[in-house]
């Protein structure tokens, strides 16, 4: 696997983050269907500058590395944010089930077309896990440059436009995610098992909490919608700190996992 110098990976710090605040800023959309497949437009485009810049012979690397082995032990670790904290909201009685918008269209037909919108996903996923494989070769900093390099490149999505302002929990709740991604590339060297605990850990946080992002709704569910209110009313008091809880508990159980050799 051909190693990034210095400056390249500044280069990819710079300009990645740099287009996706643009398309931000203007309001383009940056994400887009090929297929019924989706691609977040900063991440093809990383894929295809390591497909120039290392060959063909790192994506073989990496697929080459895929494992359906194990994958189990993958869904434990996402099914213990929801059980957690919908057992702690449930008992203090600050959770009841909603009647959102879109039940049935969005919210049960998304448990059934799980299978579909993880394939539709995973090539990306494949995309982003050779970069940040690669970015690990590189450096001694292989946890921090990883996850620097993750949250500028997300970082426009949490920024509301032209009015600058944050959404500071969304951005604590994403910094806790993240940090698991960053954490979980480190440790496990399997493509499939990271697009699967990704993708999955962010799809059961938007089935049941619901969003008003639209990249986040059309890449993990179905594109045609906008907003989800998710199928749980979680007191007003509480539903501030849901994501960060939620992402937090995400992180936590990657910490214990052994790194394969």
């Amino acid at each position: 696997m051909k190693k990034i110098p210095v400056l390249i990976y500044l280069l990819l710090l710079l300009i990645l983050p740099g287009l996706n605040f643009v398309f931000r800023f203007f309001n383009l959309p940056n994400y887009f269907f090929l297929a019924g497949f989706r691609f977040y437009t900063v991440i093809l485009l990383a894929g295809v500058f390591l497909f120039f810049y290392s060959g063909i012979e790192t994506y073989k690397q990496i697929l080459r590395s895929i494992s359906f082995k194990k994958l189990f032990r993958i869904f434990l670790f996402v099914l213990i944010p929801p059980v957690i904290i919908l057992s702690a909201l449930f008992l203090l009685n600050k959770i009841e089930l909603g009647d959102p918008d879109y039940f049935y269209e969005l919210g049960l037909s998304s448990i059934v077309d799980f299978p579909i919108y993880f394939i539709w996903n995973l090539p990306q996923f494949i995309l982003l896990f050779a970069l940040l494989k690669t970015i690990e070769t590189s450096f001694k900093l292989k946890f921090l440059l990883n996850f620097l390099l993750l949250l500028l490149l997300f970082l426009p999505e949490f920024v509301t436009f032209p009015k600058i302002t944050f959404s500071l929990f969304s951005g604590v709740g994403a910094v806790f995610m993240l940090a698991a991604v960053s954490l979980f590339i480190y440790k496990k060297s399997n493509p499939f098992a990271f697009a699967l605990y990704f993708f999955s850990t962010v799809w059961i946080a938007l089935l049941l909490f619901g969003s008003q992002s639209e990249p986040l709704l059309q890449l993990f569910l179905a594109k045609t919608y906008t907003t989800w209110d998710g199928f749980f009313e979680i007191n007003k008091k509480f539903s501030t700190y849901i994501f960060p809880a939620y992402f937090l508990l995400s992180l936590l159980p990657v910490i214990f996992i052994k790194k394969e050799r």
